[in-house]
């Protein structure tokens, strides 16, 4: 469950220094992790005069791309937004124009045409990623991020091979919406998508350090620091809960299933989910940290409960697969 998981829980034995925060503070909160991905770019964008924050901004600026790109087309299959996005076709054309010949020139300078190492990783060239089917061809830009990503001098170009694999995925999946499937694939794509951006600014931060190692209150000025406080400063903020309540060994949505939230002063919350198995709660306004308890029951399901610390002004994207019960054998 999104949102709702303890995630801390996780890194209690790590040492503080090894904790991804911005991972954590966007736990099941979209809108906190564009915001502290847009304001860490146009930081990399002040000071990409030098040549390390340069190289920092040409790999994060495609990851926040994926995710902003990924949430979009969330939000308007939702029907939450009304806009326009990157077509399928338009991110093809921008693959075969600008991406694809710029990776394979960082390909080549690392491997030289015609050795075993560059014709492994591009055996047939452009070809497959250029001619095929829309999947097929998807499919490809993700195997080939895969296989940079297993060469230690092509990890920085496998991350934007993979945040673009998102984005089209995304897109694709955008121009197939026809349902609820749809929406739960771009639910999964735009958390593959912050979770690439969080690890990206992760490793920012660590080569920040280095770089400022004899002035690292330098490093302070790359990120929104009072975002990722579990505080609030600004007084109470509300907090808003939807998702899907779907069967887990079919994938179908679950209608009127009874959504129940628990909060710190014993007040509940209901709400049901729709023909969709969609279903929003308004959980109130809070100023600080607080637990929450969720329980979802449906007729012919296991009952199901989860719990765990919820921020103010946390918008949590909840995805909740019930057990069928098993049905005894008829005597």
């Amino acid at each position: 469950m999104c949102g709702l998981q303890n995630v801390e829980t996780m890194f209690k034995r790590l040492w503080h220094y090894l904790i991804n925060s911005f991972l954590v503070a966007t736990v099941g909160n979209y809108k906190k992790a564009l915001v502290l991905g847009t304001d860490h770019e146009a930081k990399l964008m002040a000071n990409q005069a030098d040549p390390a924050i340069a190289a920092m901004l040409a790999t994060f600026g495609p990851v926040l791309q994926s995710f902003k790109a990924t949430d979009l087309n969330l939000r308007i299959a939702l029907g939450e937004y009304k806009g326009d996005t990157q077509t399928v076709e338009q991110l093809f054309e921008q693959l075969n124009k600008i991406l694809l010949p710029n990776w394979e020139l960082q390909i080549y300078l690392q491997f030289p045409k015609g050795t075993p190492n560059a014709t492994a990783l591009l055996p047939q060239g452009r070809r497959p990623l250029q001619n095929g089917t829309y999947e097929s061809r998807i499919q490809e830009i993700s195997a080939l991020g895969q296989k940079c990503a297993a060469i230690v001098a092509l990890q920085p170009l496998s991350v934007i091979i993979l945040a673009f694999h998102v984005q089209i995925e995304s897109a694709r999946q955008l121009q197939q919406s026809t349902g609820e499937g749809q929406v739960a694939a771009l639910r999964t794509l735009r958390e593959e998508a912050r979770v690439t951006m969080c690890a990206s600014m992760f490793g920012n931060l660590g080569l920040l350090m280095n770089h400022y190692q004899t002035g690292p209150e330098a490093v302070a000025n790359y990120f929104d620091l009072a975002l990722l406080r579990r505080k609030t400063e600004n007084g109470p903020q509300p907090v808003i809960a939807n998702g899907t309540v779907s069967n887990a060994q079919t994938g179908s949505p679950v209608a009127n299933a009874e959504v129940r939230f628990i909060l710190p002063t014993a007040q509940t919350v209901n709400v049901f989910s729709d023909i969709n198995g969609l279903f929003e709660a308004d959980l109130g306004t809070f100023d600080d940290t607080v637990t929450v308890t969720m329980e979802v029951i449906a007729t012919g399901f296991e009952p199901y409960m989860n719990s765990g610390p919820v921020e103010p002004g946390e918008e949590l994207d909840i995805d909740v697969q019930l057990v069928p019960k098993s049905v005894p054998p008829v005597p």
